[in-house]
């Protein structure tokens, strides 16, 4: 059987269409064979099954599925969880319509004809199984196993789908590595530097705050659950702060709004503890008793003054002020460290900074206040290593490559790992992502995923942009047809999910599938028998304190379990190598930076062709969206996610009017979107968003936002760095 990209596409949205495809998509009239509620009021009866939404959110809600004749009908939050209520986000709402969408791959496929044409026919797993094994197999024979690169993030799965899965396949096959650190690791290196941990209080801690800030995070979009907590806190009089390069939701109902410039921060927060210091403001005590450095801070903050911070950041001298008075004023200040702020050349630099303005202004040690950031207690804290079977791997000198960097690492020509040359890649499984569209330099990735050299495996459970250059494609279930587990890191709960439904067609979950290829790679090891629930048992098995008393029996009954991660440095302890907070950082100076402030800008550090870009594109979250996903959904697809936002000052220079089509570009691609005029943004900032997929794109012209996002790394840690992008503007 042979279909063609266009007849597929088409047959998304008719159902007709889909009927013809012989099963390959199940269309409305298969779903409904399934047995679902035939009265729409009906749907919110029968079996209840608990799953936890697997989204890349802070929330991670536990929820509650409600099964008919073996079909779920509909989602709701399990309210007997406090954080997540009776109700998901937007996106949990649409889980039925997502999980039923008429686009899910339900059989495997094998490409005919040319990459990218978009040819293929039906294959049984047996074929595929085979197809793949032979190929693999045949690599490591002609090129070695480092030949082969796994591709995936943390797409619709937990524990076992994210980590577990995958990760135990490719480290028996001693793959190459894949380093994941696209989302936190700038500001986790930079605040570890300071304090000696990323993690930090439980958010719900807020409530004891007298002021919260919210610094480069966007709870509607990421956290949105957090919220009542926050105006819970609100309602006893708690002060809310926002800095944030765009006006968000919450910054417009903010008692104070600090619009900053992008990558500014380090200069924005040596302006606040320069003004601090200058009126007695700071907190000499905690100060004298917590930390080591203080008169490198002092020495420092002597090579900068007030009025360089307002030219470099943008930020008016009063709102400084304000913000320092409130910040000093308060007892308990609970900050919230967003990840985009990171997501900059010097992201590493300025978490660091952020972590040490905290300790000026002696805001750590109490209940309600302290630093956010990476708290992982709930999903780190789980022997993540036995899941991935990292034993299993028995090259120690596998090449390591940077997601980030993955158009790098596929070149044809010149493939780099880290700057430095490297093998050619000669084949690439990617699940739980989908590169061609969440990778930076999107044209360079899609390019180099066309070569007719790479043999490139994907397995997802619908059409994406990088589905489209497959050798092979494999139907993967989604998170409701399996059993898993998962922590959040917005909130400390360790959470269950439970298999919803059976498996639509002949998809398979991630574990299954990498375990059923294992076997066909002739691997005899016995953790490719373990199930699903022996992972989840092997995740608890650890000594970590935080999961003390946390069983495989126990989390199986109450589904959700809070752990308790009391007062972070009640003791006056940090886990630096000094004991104390340290202001002079060794590490810092080890990388070629000021060893206490860096005010290097990511200016600094681009190319001139990039630099002479006359905006700044930012490309954050939306409510709507979780990265590339929800695009399919029918729901969801009307909230528009191709805009691009500019103030009003650049609009009227440029001509540019509300709905306009507007051209976006630099030296790696264009990318054709919809202008919204707004103050959201100061001038000479635009704002877009992160990860849509091309296919969708309403501006017919196949482009996204990362086909000009910059894959340069971040200064620490090896970050992504999708903020320091410059771009021109221009009408369409």
């Amino acid at each position: 059987m042979k279909m063609n990209r266009r007849t597929f596409l088409q047959g998304v949205g008719a159902s007709s269409v889909v009927g013809s495809l012989s099963g390959l998509m199940p269309g409305i009239a298969s779903a409904g064979e399934r047995g679902g509620a035939p009265d729409k009021l009906l749907k919110r009866e029968g079996e209840i099954i608990y799953h936890s939404c697997l989204r890349n959110c802070a929330d991670r809600c536990l929820l509650k599925c409600h099964v008919q004749n073996g079909r779920m009908t509909y989602v709701a939050g399990a309210e007997e969880q406090r954080k997540t209520g009776t109700a998901p986000c937007i996106k949990g709402h649409t889980y039925v319509q997502y999980t039923y969408a008429p686009d899910r791959i339900l059989h495997p496929m094998a490409r005919v004809g040319a990459k990218g044409e978009g040819k293929w026919r039906r294959i049984s797993w047996d074929e595929a199984y085979k197809t793949i094994s032979d190929r693999l197999k045949k690599i490591i024979a002609e090129d070695g196993s480092d030949a082969i690169l796994p591709y995936s993030y943390s797409g619709n799965y937990g524990t076992i789908g994210m980590y577990g899965a995958g990760e135990r396949f490719f480290n028996k096959l001693n793959s190459r590595i894949l380093d994941r650190n696209v989302c936190i690791h700038a500001g986790l290196h930079g605040v570890e530097s300071a304090i000696g941990t990323a993690m930090g209080p439980d958010p719900e801690q807020v409530i004891h705050a007298d002021c919260y800030i919210s610094y480069g995070w966007n709870e509607p979009a990421t956290n949105v659950h957090f919220i009542k907590y926050i105006n819970q806190a609100r309602d006893k009089g708690t002060k809310l702060v926002v800095v944030n390069p765009v006006r968000t939701a919450m910054a417009s109902q903010a008692d104070l709004f600090v619009q900053i410039k992008p990558g500014t921060d380090v200069h924005f927060c040596a302006g606040v503890m320069k003004y601090l210091i200058d009126n007695n403001l700071h907190d000499m005590e905690f100060i004298e008793k917590n930390v080591l450095g203080w008169e490198d801070l002092q020495e420092q903050l002597k090579e900068i003054t007030l009025d360089e911070v307002v030219r470099v950041t943008g930020v008016p001298l009063d709102t400084l002020k304000k913000f320092a008075h409130m910040y000093a004023d308060s007892k308990r200040v609970m900050m919230r460290l967003g990840h985009g702020l990171q997501r900059n050349i010097n992201g590493g630099r300025i978490c660091r900074a952020i972590a040490i303005m905290q300790a000026v202004a002696g805001q750590y040690g109490k209940l309600g206040n302290g630093l956010v950031y990476d708290n992982g207690q709930a999903l780190i804290g789980g022997n993540c290593s036995l899941v991935k079977g990292k034993h299993l791997r028995t090259d120690p000198n596998a090449t390591h490559v940077n997601i980030t960097e993955i158009a790098k690492a596929l070149d044809p020509v010149n493939p780099t790992a880290y700057g430095k040359p490297s093998n050619l890649v000669k084949a690439c499984i990617f699940y739980n992502g989908n590169p061609a569209a969440m990778a930076p330099d999107a044209d360079a990735v899609l390019r180099h995923l066309k070569r007719e050299d790479l043999f490139l495996v994907g397995f997802d459970f619908n059409m994406h942009d990088s589905m489209d250059v497959c050798d092979i494609i494999l139907p993967s279930s989604t998170q409701f047809e399996a059993d898993d587990v998962i922590g959040s890191y917005g909130f400390q709960y360790v959470q269950v999910c439970e298999k919803v439904i059976d498996t639509l067609g002949e998809s398979k979950d991630n574990w299954t599938f990498f375990r059923e290829l294992a076997k066909h790679m002739g691997f005899t090891d016995p953790e490719f028998d373990d199930t699903n629930h022996d992972m989840i048992r092997q995740f608890l098995q650890t000594d970590d304190p935080f999961f003390e008393g946390i069983t495989y029996e126990r989390l199986m009954k109450e589904k959700s379990i809070k752990i308790d991660v009391g007062i972070y440095f009640d003791d006056g302890k940090y886990p630096t190598a000094s004991g104390k907070i340290e202001f002079h950082s060794e590490m810092l100076k080890e990388e070629g930076y000021h060893p206490v402030l860096d005010f290097g800008l990511p200016e600094d550090e681009m190319i001139a062709s990039e630099k002479a870009l006359p905006f700044r594109m930012v490309s954050p979250a939306i409510a709507h969206r979780m990265n590339c996903e929800f695009y399919n959904v029918e729901y969801v697809r009307n909230y528009p996610a191709y805009m691009v936002t500019i103030n009003p000052e650049d609009a009227a220079k440029l001509n540019i009017k509300n709905g306009d089509k507007v051209r976006l570009s630099n030296f790696r691609g264009e990318a054709f979107l919809t202008a919204s005029v707004s103050t959201q943004v100061n001038p000479g900032i635009v704002m877009t968003v992160k990860n849509n997929l091309r296919r969708f794109n309403p501006n017919g012209s196949n482009t996204c936002t990362n086909i000009l996002t910059t894959d340069t790394l971040t200064d620490l840690g090896g970050c992504s760095a999708y903020h320091s992008t410059n771009v021109a503007l221009e009408k369409a």
